[in-house]
């Protein structure tokens, strides 16, 4: 994938754009990506997403504890995968958040990247306290020689596919039904740091995760995953949360290969969230605790080998 930054402003090539923060790039964006895609090929232009890094809400709320779906790596390893192959980052800044929506048109979509179409969802809003929206976008592009269109919303079950809903599933641990929001699995990913070693004492040794403070982290548990390592796949044993058994009080993310052998320490590790298996559990010893771990992976192995 190209990225562009504004430091590449001009772009020399004609663009059909869609306009967002794009996070989780869940079954609504798609649709944006490929009607951008079908007016790019019209209109012989290329198909660009633009987003912004990092998220407005980061700027505009600070105080608030706003939460990503997919961190940049993850956004544009998702973006590849819709087949969009062009990214302009714009950074948000206070700057920018002030800026008017014909401004941003004139100067953004036209003079830097020379747009002859844009893409925009059915509640698009831009510009200085969001007072630009699509029938003012139609409208300067009649005034500026570009078309637009709008792309109505995904219902799934009666409910329109939205971050803000897929965020909601996550809190209370149900990836299912996030994932069908998604349209994949919900990504967490990391660098294996040096743990306790207790899941090792147990038997059942497992890869403690740096995850990044502003990933949004679902509810605590044991999940089903799929581990991504070095090009390899490998079913595993998710758990986050506090380790009540061990009387812990920081929220931890680890996860347990199954069937693998051999060091993971500062390996990146990718995990696919497949589906939430039981609360997490105070257990009134490490044995007790031992014994529901193997039933936990029993189940796990079960799972993953009839969904894959």
């Amino acid at each position: 994938m190209k990225i562009y930054t504004p430091k590449d402003f001009p772009l020399n090539f004609d663009t059909v754009v869609c306009i967002g923060s794009f996070d989780g790039i869940h079954k609504g964006h798609a649709v944006l990506f490929k009607e951008t895609t079908s007016l790019a090929k019209k209109l012989n232009c290329v198909p660009v997403v633009v987003s912004f890094d990092p998220h407005p809400r980061l700027v505009l709320f600070p105080d608030k504890s706003f939460k990503l779906l997919t961190t940049l790596e993850e956004k544009v390893k998702l973006l590849k995968q819709q087949g969009m192959e062009h990214l302009v980052l714009l950074p948000f800044t206070p700057a920018l958040a002030k800026v008017s929506p014909e401004v941003f048109v004139e100067e953004y979509l036209i003079d830097s990247l020379s747009v002859k179409g844009v893409v925009v969802g059915f509640n698009f809003r831009f510009g200085i306290n969001r007072r630009g929206d699509v029938k003012y976008l139609e409208q300067l592009g009649k005034k500026y020689d570009f078309l637009v269109k709008s792309v109505d919303p995904v219902l799934i079950e009666g409910t329109v596919v939205s971050s803000t809903v897929i965020r909601q599933f996550l809190s209370i641990g149900d990836v299912e039904k996030a994932n069908e929001f998604l349209g994949h699995p919900y990504l967490i990913s990391g660098k294996v740091i040096k743990g306790a070693g207790r899941g090792r004492k147990l038997g059942f040794p497992t890869a403690n995760l740096d995850v990044p403070e502003i990933k949004l982290i679902p509810a605590p548990g044991v999940y089903a995953v799929w581990v991504n390592l070095k090009g390899k796949r490998f079913k595993g044993a998710l758990n986050i949360g506090t380790k009540p058994t061990f009387e812990e009080k920081e929220l931890s993310i680890e996860v347990h290969l199954l069937n693998f052998k051999g060091e993971l320490y500062e390996e990146f590790l990718e995990l696919e969230l497949v589906k939430r298996i039981r609360n997490e559990l105070k257990f009134p010893s490490p044995e007790a605790l031992k014994e529901q771990i193997k039933k936990d992976c029993f189940e796990i192995e079960n799972f993953l080998e009839k969904a894959a």
